[in-house]
């Protein structure tokens, strides 16, 4: 496990990064909960995108996924929750 877990305090659900991966490449519907977790973290948390997939993944990523995963997942969640604030995109 890594350091890099989410801010205390803020619960997220740890998920296989062959789960994140079919999100990413839409072969899987994100869940809302999902969506909403990811929302947070940006938003009201300041996550960088590739500590977005270090929080979410429940093994350690490859450092060189971190970024476009974390930013994929982002984009992704706007899309989910129809929420486009560039606060936290």
């Amino acid at each position: 496990m890594s350091n890099r877990l989410p801010p205390q305090g803020v619960v997220a659900r740890r998920l296989p990064i062959s789960v994140l991966s079919s999100i990413v490449c839409f072969e899987r519907e994100m869940p809302i909960e999902l969506a909403e977790t990811i929302r947070t973290l940006r938003r009201d948390h300041g996550l960088r995108y590739e500590d977005i997939m270090w929080s979410l993944a429940e093994s350690d990523p490859d450092n060189g996924q971190c970024f476009g995963f974390g930013k994929a997942l982002t984009e992704i969640a706007c899309l989910t929750l129809d929420d486009h604030d560039p606060v936290w995109k």
